[in-house]
């Protein structure tokens, strides 16, 4: 589950968020734009609901960052970018060859940024496709195609395409074809889809994402919820294998 959190999430809007996360029930949490003045507060409600384990990008005071909840162990991996570190937080599942990239890439308003950004995005991507690596990208790209903005047209459009051209897929887009629907609006109420999931081309599990809009038309975020699933596979006998691993490796995965 990932879910831009509007400014940290205020005082009043914390326990609608708690609420959110225990209906929801992911098995990682994603959280944009945490702030650390809230970590201890979040923290501690969060590891309340079973998820002990919690990782941050340890953004600067009064700065958005990304916070990482899981119920099962995570290893944070190195990485980022120069401008914008505490946007850029990559974690693993403990013993698995899964790689998850949460990012919040900058907005117009820090166009050098922005570029620098996704510049570091699309070589990352480049990487996973030489390497046959599984990967996720999640997060908000603040960008999207021309079908995913009510009327205004985004900044980046061309690297997202790009990314896709490389054989990355939008897994949202896969499952919902013809809809459109926004996971934000802008001030003058023009609707863009902006939080995206990602999958490199080597993840053989079958995946399937969905937005939960009833949190941000209800006030506690300006952003809807996105959630992704990678699903366990069934061989011919009827085994499963743990979308964790690659088939035939990791406990569990029954080989072939």
């Amino acid at each position: 589950m990932e879910w831009n959190l509007q400014y940290g999430g205020a005082q009043e809007r914390l326990p609608g968020i708690i609420e959110a996360v225990r209906r929801h029930d992911p098995d990682v949490l994603v959280l944009l734009e945490f702030r650390p003045e809230r970590t201890i507060e979040v923290s501690l409600s969060l590891a309340a609901l079973g998820y002990p384990f919690i990782l941050n990008s340890q953004p600067p005071p009064r700065t958005n960052g990304i916070l990482v909840a899981s119920k099962s162990a995570l290893v944070q991996l190195p990485g980022g970018t120069r401008s914008s570190p505490h946007r850029w937080m990559e974690v693993s599942p403990e013993g698995s060859d899964l790689r998850v990239l949460a990012v919040h890439v900058p907005g117009a308003s820090d166009l050098p940024g922005k570029m620098e950004f996704w510049q570091a995005i699309l070589e990352y991507a480049r990487e996973a496709v030489e390497l046959r690596d599984r990967r996720i990208i999640v997060g908000d790209l603040s960008t999207g195609l021309a079908r995913d903005s009510e009327g205004t047209p985004f900044l980046g459009t061309e690297h997202l395409a790009s990314l896709l051209d490389l054989g990355w897929r939008d897994v949202w887009r896969e499952y919902h074809q013809l809809a459109r629907e926004y996971s934000w609006y802008s001030s003058s109420g023009k609707g863009m889809r902006t939080d995206h999931v990602l999958a490199s081309p080597h993840i053989q599990h079958p995946l399937w994402a969905k937005y939960s809009h009833q949190e941000r038309v209800s006030g506690i975020s300006d952003h809807s919820i996105l959630i992704l699933d990678i699903m366990h596979r069934l061989n011919e006998s009827g085994s499963r294998s743990s979308p964790l691993f690659r088939l035939g490796e990791g406990p569990g995965c029954p080989v072939g």
